[in-house]
């Protein structure tokens, strides 16, 4: 299709006549894709490369209400890498020339009224790697050009009209993990070629595959081949915590403090863990408020029981490797750990004012700016130490406002890692687990599954969100089901002004407006849709330093906070 000359670059035409063929009920979601724009970047839902060319890489029109066809227009975006069109109302034909795509990696049209049969176009796609066409009305058989396919992951396509056997071509298909298409017609068995022999018990540090295969009603075939990634049990002693004092004996007490105590001294402290000391839940397990003989209070995290398999022990003794290594006053103390009759114990420095999260969002939040500013940058240079300065580097995985806890001088200590794992061990590149809570997962994880530190840094951008506005992470879903989504409506129907800022706070000062209206615009770069425009978490400390330096400073910042700080205390 050529275009006439003008203003709008061609892959701007191209979405142009994309949307002529969509109707969103009246909702007006692409009402910004202007064709007096010069380039399509920014548009909703369009997301461009960074460099100099400003290509369209990835289009993401999920859950816009959107009617109507995929026009084959789609074609024209040769440097799209991500199409994820799922949760609405498409129907037709896929187009042919997504085959034309051949960037394409993510490919995600689930949940439509998409009909007819998958094009053997899809073929040239080389790159794919996630394929996701569940819950629509496609029929007829599997092409056989889907074994060219070689890059894929993960493909999905439950609930649809599919059927016939699956092509013998996909035993070419080496990197295939998963494999869903249940409730189809679909006949035959996963090539051999593709199942690799049961692995002995010395790998099982190693990649495991398993295959479940079911029959439904004698004409439907559940594939599903699970990826369980196992992280190489570490050694049983950690070096750099190896000290004269370490105890190994009966008492199952390691690291101690230099005082002393036993599980007994633990149990008695909290009247056998009674629910009435209960501090707090995380993710593995539940926090009790110990006071020792000595006076000195501690916190007791209680993990799950190793009755519930290997990911509990898995969860422990990443917190030991992680947390026992690490001096820094922005994160928590690890004073050490306890196993004892099944029960596995973390033991911390105890935080007395608690969650970020209880204190912001509980009934009576007095924290002003200043505050709030300096527990913000506290937590920015915890992390700037796990992802920087940490040898290997960490992701914590599950950052939120109610992980970073504060002291009584609110300095903000990033907390709970039960998920976090040491980056460049082996597999922990692509984690099994899900990382992460609601409203602060980065989105490409959804169809990644990979965690990287830009993951740690969109969730960071959510918490800064919740300090400016004073809303929780997941918002109504009229209001766009999340607070990233919420303020960038908010945004483009009022533009960035006070309106979007917590009500709590005092908005008289026009010099505490500006400097959180910075703030605010470092958050929504935190959490860019693209991991490629977030930036590290050590320019994240930069840039709040600049904005406190620049804006009034709000607080002191001492000029040895950059690189993070670390600590060389007498812990233990």
């Amino acid at each position: 299709m050529i275009f006439p000359s003008e203003g709008l670059n061609s892959e701007g035409q191209y979405l142009l006549q994309l949307k002529k063929d969509l109707t969103d009920n009246g909702l007006n979601n692409l009402v910004d894709w202007n064709p007096a724009d010069q380039t399509p970047c920014g548009w909703t839902g369009v997301n461009c490369t960074s460099d100099y060319s400003r290509r369209v890489w990835s289009l993401d029109l999920s859950s816009m209400n959107l009617a109507g066809t995929l026009s084959s227009t789609i074609g024209g975006l040769i440097n799209l890498s991500y199409l994820n069109l799922s949760f609405n109302k498409l129907t037709g034909d896929i187009p042919k020339a997504l085959g034309n795509c051949s960037k394409l990696q993510s490919l995600v049209l689930n949940n439509n009224q998409f009909s007819g049969q998958i094009p053997a176009e899809l073929g040239n796609l080389s790159l794919l790697e996630h394929l996701n066409i569940c819950n629509n009305k496609i029929s007829g058989s599997l092409p056989e050009e889907f074994g060219k396919l070689v890059s894929l992951v993960e493909f999905v396509a439950y609930t649809n009209n599919i059927s016939g056997p699956l092509p013998q071509s996909i035993g070419k298909l080496k990197n295939l993990q998963t494999f869903r298409a249940g409730q189809n017609a679909i006949s035959g068995s996963i090539p051999a070629e593709i199942v690799p022999p049961l692995v002995n018990a010395d790998r099982l540090r190693s990649k495991i595959i398993t295959l479940v295969a079911a029959v439904v009603g004698g004409v439907s075939l559940i594939l599903i081949v699970v990826i369980l990634y196992f992280m190489r049990r570490p050694v049983e002693t950690v070096p750099s915590l190896q000290d004269d004092d370490v105890s190994i004996s009966e008492s199952d007490i390691y690291f101690r403090p230099k005082e002393g105590f036993t599980f007994q001294d633990l149990v008695e402290a909290t009247h056998h863990f009674h629910e009435s000391y209960a501090v707090g839940r995380g993710a593995c397990g539940t926090v009790y408020k110990a006071v020792m003989h000595s006076g000195q209070v501690i916190a007791v995290k209680k993990l799950s029981s190793n009755r519930e398999g290997s990911n509990i022990e898995n969860s422990f003794r990443a917190e030991i490797l992680t947390l026992g290594n690490i001096r820094h006053r922005n994160i928590v103390k690890l004073y050490g750990f306890c196993y004892h009759q099944g029960s596995n114990l973390l033991l911390y420095e105890y935080m007395t004012k608690g969650s970020l999260g209880e204190l912001l969002h509980g009934p009576s939040c007095d924290l002003d700016w200043p505050t709030r500013f300096t527990i913000a940058l506290g937590a920015a240079e915890g992390l700037a130490y796990l992802h920087h300065d940490c040898r290997p580097s960490i992701i914590h995985r599950d950052i939120k406002s109610n992980n970073i806890l504060l002291d009584d001088k609110f300095e903000a200590h990033v907390g709970d890692f039960g998920l976090a794992k040491v980056v460049d061990l082996p597999y922990s590149k692509s984690m099994s687990a899900v990382a992460g809570s609601y409203g602060y997962i980065a989105p490409e994880y959804a169809y990644t599954l990979k965690v990287t530190e830009k993951c740690d840094i969109y969730s960071y951008g959510v918490v800064l969100l919740e300090l400016l506005t004073g809303r929780t992470p997941v918002q109504p879903l009229e209001q766009g089901g999340d607070l990233v989504t919420w303020v960038k409506q908010y945004i483009r129907g009022h533009s960035l002004t006070s309106g979007v800022l917590d009500r709590r706070l005092d908005l008289e000062d026009q010099r505490i407006i500006d400097h959180m209206i910075t703030v605010m615009k470092i958050a929504l770069v935190c959490t860019s849709i693209s991991p490629l425009d977030r930036p590290s978490m050590r320019e994240v400390v930069l840039m709040l330093i600049e904005s406190n330096e620049q804006q009034g400073n709000f607080i002191a910042v001492p000029e040895n906070d950059l690189p993070p700080r670390h600590e060389d205390d007498d812990a233990p």
